[in-house]
């Protein structure tokens, strides 16, 4: 439960936002979209990461607020109704929106699957733990969104009514799905198919940090930062689970396992890697972080395995040493025996580089089929949803 938060400001309807310029409100919206945004600082070059969320409720259809990205506001889903506290509205672009600041807190009151029973809306409601008068604005909002569901982009295709029988279903089903936010009201094992963009991949771990559990970003324009990308991605590890050799927890501890649970004999197949990593992809209805592993990497990747990326790397980082020393030993280099090896196999690790640009070029691809496991018992952080395969859609 979230904490007490001081209210700066009154509880408004949407087409009153006009009033409040420069002022705190609180807000309580049903959400319409979710999208990811990036902002840098002109002075630092720093990059922030956000959320908007588009909002509506039963004064105005449309609103768009600002709210700083967290584990919290990465489960927020169209259909959601929200209590925004402590927003500030400004004037943006010959409009207006609302900007979460330090004191900013999000509460979700209702989620997409609540307002999925009409009957015990009632119920909802009343138990929720706000006053009187939130509460008054919470059925409106609600109510208002069970009218206009087609509004908020959602489908009474999505909602199936599994029928019982004795035969037990198959664990992993297939089924197809054009939504983001319909993963998050799964509640068994199975195989879903998104059509999403990719954001940005979070990297779980990196070599270069100091501190254990270091999240580090990579996106289209934090690429110049990571040095030393090979070692970020790359590690050695068992080929056919995908477990870093090295893996260790907070604490300091190896959690590399003894047993490799998909070779029958249970032995590991150590080589390089791909490190597991998050990547978050997104449509019109949210974002959703989906676990990473050494196989579905591959795919990602162009089936462009961590060997070759390595050894490739490796070669052209002795390639370059090499050359210094030949140069400062006699001032000429013979590389036409090199280069005639290096024409013989192509350079995986530049094309591997062009290939990570190309997937996080934000806003200019399009989306692509992601083949999801969903396994309900995780937390959406510990791999609730895991990357099996991708393909490129053909127009």
């Amino acid at each position: 439960m979230a904490a007490a938060v001081s209210w700066y400001g009154p509880l408004i309807d949407l087409s009153a936002a006009a009033s409040h310029v420069g002022g705190f409100v609180q807000l309580l919206a049903a959400v319409r979209r979710v999208l990811p945004h990036q902002e840098q600082n002109a002075a630092t070059g720093r990059t922030y990461q956000k959320t908007i969320v588009e909002v509506g409720d039963d004064t105005r259809s449309s609103f768009c607020a600002s709210l700083w990205s967290s584990k919290h506001n990465s489960c927020i889903v169209a259909g959601d109704v929200l209590l925004m506290q402590n927003i500030k509205i400004v004037e943006f672009r010959n409009g207006l929106e609302g900007r979460a600041s330090q004191i900013s807190a999000v509460q979700v009151l209702l989620n997409s699957k609540d307002l999925m029973n009409t009957e015990a809306l009632g119920e909802l409601v009343a138990s929720c733990k706000v006053g009187d008068a939130t509460k008054s604005k919470l059925r409106r909002v609600a109510e208002w969104t069970l009218c206009t569901k087609r509004a908020l982009g959602e489908s009474n295709q999505q909602v199936k009514a599994m029928a019982k029988n004795w035969t037990e279903a198959k664990e992993k089903e297939s089924t197809d799905l054009l939504c983001v936010s319909g993963l998050f009201s799964q509640r068994k094992l199975c195989n879903m198919n998104v059509y999403a963009c990719i954001a940005k991949i979070v990297l779980l771990s990196s070599p270069t940090s100091t501190h254990l559990g270091h999240l580090s970003v990579v996106d289209k324009h934090s690429m110049k930062a990571h040095i030393d990308i090979v070692r970020d991605f790359i590690t050695t590890g068992c080929k056919l689970c995908g477990s870093p050799l090295h893996q260790k927890n907070l604490h300091g501890e190896s959690t590399f396992a003894i047993d490799c649970p998909n070779n029958p004999k249970y032995l590991h197949v150590l080589g390089q890697i791909y490190k597991p990593f998050m990547m978050y992809v997104y449509d019109q209805s949210g974002q959703v972080p989906l676990l990473v592993r050494n196989k579905a990497a591959e795919i990602l990747f162009a089936n462009i395995i961590a060997d070759d990326v390595s050894e490739c790397y490796k070669s052209h980082m002795l390639s370059e040493t090499d050359e210094s020393v030949n140069l400062s030993a006699s001032g000429t280099i013979n590389a036409a025996g090199k280069r005639r090896k290096t024409e013989q196999k192509p350079n995986f690790h530049q094309i591997w580089l062009i290939v990570i640009r190309c997937i996080l070029n934000q806003g200019n691809n399009s989306p692509f089929c992601f083949r999801i496991l969903v396994n309900p018992e995780k937390n959406v952080e510990e791999g609730r949803f895991e990357l099996v395969s991708l393909a490129m859609p053909i127009p």
